[in-house]
């Protein structure tokens, strides 16, 4: 838990905040209470210590929900490196795979197709998911791809591919099988990728 969490620090600190803004920030809050619930109800072999602890922790939870409309749920299995960078109306299903160094801004929903239907993402690494996406059902997205904001996506997404529109559909193919790794200035390239596919 301290490592993962460690990684989550340090990836804040690379998208340039500093201490006192890594303190006050909500996103990061959430993430280590997360990783704490990751903790105690998957990892946590002390049967007395997850029933002493579990009020807390959904004490807890039930904050972040109301306040800021926020719920990484504990049984998800989400990777070290995530970056936030807009809090609120964030919902993560339980059954959600998330790999290392993602990152997702404010209202991004991954979760299962509804009616019924189980199975929930599987998200590769280093990808990117912006502002009102929405990733549901048994699929999977590559490392490396990029899902533009207000997106629908219900299908398979290849690595390295950049996704747009509602249904979601691919404007941009990786431009070579290698994925790049993530870098300090992942937003700024980011946005660079999103601005040539919106001139398509």
């Amino acid at each position: 838990m301290i490592q993962e969490f460690r990684r989550d620090v340090d990836r804040s600190r690379r998208h340039g905040d500093d201490w006192p803004r890594l303190a006050l920030n909500p996103s990061l809050w959430l993430i280590f209470w997360y990783r704490w619930g990751y903790w105690l109800y998957n990892e946590n072999k002390n049967r007395c210590l997850r029933l002493l602890l579990r009020p807390w922790y959904f004490c807890g939870s039930l904050l972040f929900e109301i306040f800021m409309g926020m719920r990484l749920d504990p049984s998800a299995k989400i990777g070290p490196g995530l970056y936030i960078g807009h809090y609120g109306g964030i919902r993560i299903n339980m059954d959600a795979r998330i790999g290392e160094n993602c990152n997702l801004t404010h209202n991004v929903t991954i979760g299962t197709a509804g009616l019924g239907k189980r199975g929930a993402p599987h998200i590769g690494n280093n990808v990117y998911i912006g502002t009102g996406a929405t990733v549901v059902g048994r699929i999977s997205v590559g490392d490396g791809a990029r899902v533009a904001a207000n997106t629908l996506v219900t299908r398979n997404v290849p690595a390295g591919a950049t996704v747009m529109g509602v249904p979601g559909r691919i404007v941009k193919h990786a431009a070579s099988a290698a994925v790049p790794p993530a870098s300090s200035d992942e937003p700024a390239a980011t946005g660079a990728r999103f601005a040539r596919a919106s001139a398509v």
